[in-house]
């Protein structure tokens, strides 16, 4: 699991009330989750700024551990892997500690959720028993954003709708759930009916057996600021 942090991992859809942390600091760590290591580590700093006066703030803690995953691909690729391991390790340790922080809050399970899912689809080992059971509680927490979404689910963006669907997809198909991912692909083909998503969920049902989900979010994240 210690590759790339692209893909879907920078598809977190953030579903919290005015003031919330991600609109302070996304374009930051998307840009940083994509090469730019300045961005990332202005976005670093507001988050550990945050966690200074409050380590139990589970948002920027969230948002911090995705951030350590982010340095410690940037590190495996510049050949340092003890500093990679090191940050990986803290950085997964960090997520975890933001869900227990705050089992209910939508944001830190679906930042959560995100990256997890987003690393898996970089590379994921199906006989590694850490990485099944990291994948299983991000799929299953977004399950739990699914439902808590379901009364206004056709309200959200277009994005924000099917970016969920297809992290579920896209979960399960990595856990061979392949029923479940079906399922999944086919509410894409209901609720994004018209759109790119319902046409590449299309070519994935159409196949048999079902191949192996690479799902890119569609839609750009990184503000050029």
């Amino acid at each position: 699991m210690k590759l790339a942090i692209l893909g879907m991992a920078a598809s977190v859809l953030w579903a919290q009330p005015e003031g919330r942390l991600d609109l302070r600091v996304r374009d930051d760590f998307f840009a940083g989750m994509f090469g730019d290591r300045a961005r990332l580590e202005r976005g670093m700093t507001v988050t550990e700024e945050l966690l200074r006066k409050n380590p139990r703030n589970a948002q920027a803690l969230v948002w911090h551990g995705s951030g350590l995953l982010t340095r410690a691909s940037n590190a495996y690729a510049d050949g340092q892997s003890q500093i990679g391991d090191r940050q990986w390790k803290q950085g997964l340790k960090e997520l975890d500690r933001a869900r227990e922080l705050a089992p209910g809050d939508l944001g830190v399970l679906i930042g959560r959720s995100a990256i997890l899912i987003g690393i898996a689809q970089s590379g994921f080992d199906p006989t590694d028993p850490q990485g099944r059971a990291l994948l299983t509680t991000a799929v299953r927490d977004y399950e739990t954003v699914l439902e808590r979404q379901s009364g206004y689910l056709t309200k959200l963006s277009e994005h924000s709708r099917c970016e969920l669907l297809f992290g579920l997809a896209a979960g399960w198909n990595r856990l061979d759930e392949i029923s479940k991912t079906r399922g999944y692909l086919e509410r894409i083909v209901e609720h994004c009916a018209g759109s790119p998503y319902e046409a590449e969920a299309r070519r994935y049902l159409e196949k048999s057996p079902m191949p192996v989900i690479d799902h890119n979010c569609i839609g750009c994240h990184v503000s050029k600021k």
